[in-house]
């Protein structure tokens, strides 16, 4: 026999096995989905049998009791929507049935049983027992009278039976507790891949710095750079304290290599510079600090200032580039203002230092430092200073009131250094007149304002700081002025980041001192690492710099060119393997170490 019925929303016909007949079950039809009550199935017509006489007569003398008929248990169901309460058939507990009232569906609570106590589910046992919980106890106590296969059909036919949106939260959770489980295993094999390769890369730190101190040449800048490597590599892989102070130690050996004072030397001088901006990377965040991953700003600053003053005070140019560098990092960190107390304290070339530090605030967040460098304009003698000249006119402030002399007079006013116009004019937004500018200034004047120009000019506008840079780079070609060979290489530096190599190569070849020219001929290489990011440097870059046994900057070239192409996942160990020991080698290892660092 079959059930066959219309839907009562919709009249949408069905026919369904008499096995289904008593159930709830949505509407197939799109436009009713509404929940449905399947009727039973209707029973056959009996046709009457012989009569029974024997069976008759036993029935007529049997007990009263078995005579009536046995009514069916009802059993009570409360609606979940409207508190309706209505009776219904006990062969319908567990299933879903419509209340009357709001026709909102309602599981049928089960009888109550009494169940056998049994240590499993709780009735007591050994102390050490292993109870069962949900469908595995259900399947369980189940598979003790039935099979497998009846067991699972049933806990089947019991999800089938489930309200949708539970069903739903218990699959949302069943899948929440998986994607948690794989997350808690992913974390902890990133973590343990991580600090082994953490330990490998420690090791060959390790090896690159017992090399240098057993290899090298008893030049004291093999041990300045190695150790400024190994305490980049500390402080940024630091998880407390002790580490931290390791890398801060490194740091201070690495600036005590050089001597204690003030000596010539561009070699030294670059290598001082290079470690106190890369000091700068122990800054942090106060919770940082706390946590022991980072040294608070104050011992910070007073471990780049004691770095700084170790450079010669007459080097404004070269102190001035470092100034600018710092500037970025301290203000990224949050410590603008913590840089000005190491300035204050670089002797007479402090103001033109504060300045320039100004001008690279300015640069790169005009409207957020404007407090900062209108402050520096109280300096002393402002107007002396090129680069605080530079700050009035790019903040549109007024030149201040000449002096009176004793005589009554009004002494006249300084003249505006060409530099200073030129580079307020880009800080303004005018590029193009600014270039106008420096090209039309005095001869002697006109390098530094187009280097100036230039270099403020990188990112608001690379077609007219190329132009000017190239014409810097021509004016400044075998230059002796002096601190020309400072500029110059920040020339050089500006060309490579534009990718103007064959101009930076002209100029880098111009200087007469080598060190100069190889510290020039190593900013080539940077423009030239940069453009290639992602691929592999070019080995034949590094003889264009020197050779490592003589020069700082064909030193550091090697560590730079190794370190590039680790970050871009280049297998390069075996190379540096080949490289010389003591002067090239150790320095490979150590790039390869600093770009793991930076892939990582």
């Amino acid at each position: 026999m079959a059930i066959v019925f219309d839907c009562p929303h919709c009249k949408t016909n069905y026919k369904l096995k008499d096995d289904v007949g008593g159930k709830t079950a949505t509407c197939k039809n799109p436009n009713c989905r509404k929940v449905i009550n399947i009727p039973m199935p209707k029973k056959p017509v009996a046709v009457a049998a012989p009569a029974d006489l024997d069976a008759f007569a036993a029935a007529a003398f049997a007990d009263d009791a078995a005579a009536k008929p046995v009514a069916e248990e009802m059993l009570t169901v409360t609606c979940a929507g409207c508190d309706h309460v209505w009776q219904v058939e006990a062969s319908k507990e567990g299933k879903n049935v419509l209340c009357p009232e709001c026709r909102k569906p309602n599981r049928v609570p089960p009888r109550k049983k009494e169940e056998k106590i049994d240590w499993k589910t709780g009735g007591g046992g050994p102390a050490g027992r292993k109870r069962e919980t949900g469908d595995n106890q259900f399947i369980q106590n189940v598979t003790t009278g039935i099979g497998q296969q009846t067991a699972q059909a049933i806990v089947k036919e019991r999800d089938a039976q489930e309200e949708p949106e539970e069903r739903r939260k218990r699959r949302l959770k069943i899948a929440g507790y998986s994607l948690l489980g794989v997350a808690v295993v992913g974390t902890a094999l990133f973590f343990g891949l991580r600090a082994r390769n953490e330990a490998k890369s420690d090791a060959k730190m390790e090896d690159a710095v017992a090399e240098v101190e057993k290899e090298a040449p008893k030049d004291p800048k093999y041990k300045a750079l190695i150790h400024r490597a190994a305490a980049e590599h500390g402080i940024r892989t630091a998880d407390n304290d002790k580490q931290t102070k390791e890398a801060s130690d490194d740091f201070k050996l690495a600036r005590n290599s050089l001597g204690n004072a003030p000596a010539p030397g561009i070699d030294r001088n670059v290598i001082l510079g290079d470690i106190a901006v890369s000091m700068a990377d122990m800054l942090g965040t106060p919770d940082e600090v706390k946590d022991g991953k980072r040294v608070r700003h104050e011992d910070v600053v007073k471990e780049v200032r004691v770095t700084l003053q170790r450079i010669q005070p007459s080097e404004t140019e070269l102190l001035a580039d470092i100034v600018r560098a710092l500037t970025r990092k301290f203000a990224a960190k949050g410590h603008a203002a913590a840089l000005e107390g190491i300035i204050a304290q670089l002797g007479p070339a402090a103001p033109e230092l504060l300045g320039q530090m100004a001008l690279e605030l300015l640069r790169t967040d005009k409207d957020g430092h404007v407090a900062t460098a209108e402050k520096a304009l109280k300096a002393p003698n402002a107007e002396t200073y090129p680069s605080l000249v530079a700050v009035r006119l790019a903040l549109g402030k007024p030149a201040p009131e000449p002096k009176t002399t004793p005589a009554g007079k009004k002494a006249a006013p300084p003249p505006e250094p060409l530099r200073a116009k030129v580079e307020a004019e880009v800080l303004k937004g005018n590029a193009g007149a600014a270039k106008g500018m420096a090209r039309n200034g005095a001869r002697d004047e006109r390098p530094w304002a187009l280097t100036a120009g230039g270099m403020a000019a990188l990112d608001a506008s690379p077609a007219d700081a190329a132009e000017m840079l190239t014409e810097a780079a021509e004016q400044l070609e075998g230059t002796k002025a002096q601190g020309g060979h400072w500029v110059a290489m920040r020339v050089c530096r500006g060309l490579g980041k534009l990718g103007k190599f064959d101009q930076a190569d002209k100029l880098a070849n111009s200087l007469t001192d080598e060190q100069a020219k190889a510290w020039a001929k190593l900013e080539v290489v940077r423009g030239r690492l940069a453009a290639r990011k992602g691929e592999k440097a070019d080995d034949s870059w590094l003889d264009a710099v020197g050779d490592p046994a003589k020069l700082g900057a064909a030193i550091k070239a090697r560590e730079e060119v190794a370190r590039h192409n680790a970050a871009n996942g280049q297998t390069y160990d075996n190379v540096v393997k080949g490289w010389p020991k003591g002067t090239a080698k150790p320095f490979g290892l150590a790039g390869i170490v600093l770009g793991q660092d930076d892939r990582r």
